[in-house]
């Protein structure tokens, strides 16, 4: 990565409009400036030890100085489920037809998890993917799909055995100019409305067996680890927007004045500020432990869920404090406030419910659940 470029980057988006109409729609400028300081090759393979953990202070990096924070949302998931899906499971023949562009930030990926019955509930899904000579027949349909309507491929999983175990599900890079991929019209979410997604169709898409990433049933393994990046990726960014967030109401309440002083000097004012120091400090140093025993290859299945549900629930908090500490300047729309936590809510449901994985920690504690 460029240094110098990437500084520039974040003093230009540091710079920019906070208002909530800013945000409204996905921006490939931007898009290509992120590409061009390096952003998307930081997961690449080199001789340093600790790549994620690199990776992560990039993305808080980026969280604290980009307004935009569906797009920052978006660049996780181009990092997670595409390029790092390729670097680490593709054959080469296959990264060298697909990486290139999407470490250029030409082509835009995302991957097929979630169905309309099959949310956390992921061997529950319903799309095929049926073996014909040399290539697969995929059948289905993928809902809530990130990038969709702006991506040129997608990482899709699908069940190539009948059986409901593990090693029924294969992930395919598809292209979603081929025949037979319809990709609905972007979904109207509440929150990351810059950050776009749809509902993806497949009806008997041939997708040739060269597309396969990673070996025949290795999708649940490859979803496993795509998705523990994408959890680090993303709320090492909302950690970064706390942080922005909270320095803004340090100002806000510093310079407010209220019975003859500043808001700041009322106690349970400033403790809402030091409640929200505290988590992205807890938070920050949760995240870069996971990320470097990541590195390490080490078990961090309860620390990843763990990391997730205390920054996504923090971050919402955070957010509707800085709504509270405004009073009704909080509430406009013309102010960035209520589309922070707009932003923020999603936290709690992606890369897996907060509910399910707090009952997945129990049963991996040994609590009957």
């Amino acid at each position: 990565m460029e240094e110098e470029r990437w500084r520039h980057l974040l003093k230009h988006l540091r710079e920019q409009d906070r208002a909530a109409g800013a945000r409204e729609k996905f921006c490939p400028e931007v898009w290509r400036e992120l590409a061009a300081a390096g952003l998307f090759g930081v997961l690449a393979p080199s001789a340093r030890s600790h790549g994620l953990v690199e990776a992560t202070t990039r993305l808080r990096e980026l969280g604290q100085a980009s307004p935009d924070r569906g797009l920052t949302f978006s660049a996780v998931t181009q990092l997670a489920s595409t390029i790092f899906a390729l670097q680490a499971f593709a054959g080469t023949e296959l990264q060298e037809r697909y990486l290139p562009a999407a470490l250029s930030g030409e082509a835009i990926g995302g991957h097929a998890i979630t169905e309309a019955g099959a949310g956390s509930d992921v061997l529950s899904m319903s799309t095929t993917a049926a073996r014909r000579g040399d290539r697969y027949v995929l059948s289905g349909a993928k809902r809530f799909i990130t990038n969709a309507p702006i991506a040129s491929t997608l990482v899709v999983y699908a069940k190539t055995e009948s059986e409901r175990r593990a090693e029924s599900v294969s992930a395919l890079l598809v292209e979603t100019g081929w025949p037979g991929v319809e990709v609905s019209a972007p979904m109207p979410t509440a929150g990351l409305r810059s950050s776009p997604i749809a509902e993806v169709r497949f009806d008997e898409v041939e997708v040739p067996e060269a597309n396969r990433v990673g070996h025949p049933g290795a999708g649940m393994l490859i979803m496993d680890q795509v998705m523990k990046r994408e959890t680090l990726l993303a709320f090492a960014a909302n950690i970064g927007e706390m942080e922005r967030s909270v320095q803004e109401s340090v100002s806000y309440v510093n310079h407010r004045t209220q019975f003859g002083a500043p808001i700041g000097k009322n106690q349970l004012v400033a403790n809402r500020l030091v409640d929200s120091q505290i988590a992205i400090e807890l938070g920050a140093a949760l995240l870069e432990s996971v990320a470097a025993r990541i590195d390490g290859f080490c078990d961090v299945t309860i620390p990843v869920a763990a990391a997730k549900i205390f920054i996504s629930e923090a971050h919402a908090v955070c957010a509707l404090d800085s709504i509270r500490i405004r009073g009704g300047n909080g509430y406009l729309t013309t102010e960035p406030y209520c589309a922070d936590l707009l932003d923020a809510v999603p936290g709690a449901i992606y890369s897996g419910s907060n509910d399910v994985l707090r009952t997945k920690i129990a049963t991996i504690m040994g609590v009957k659940t």
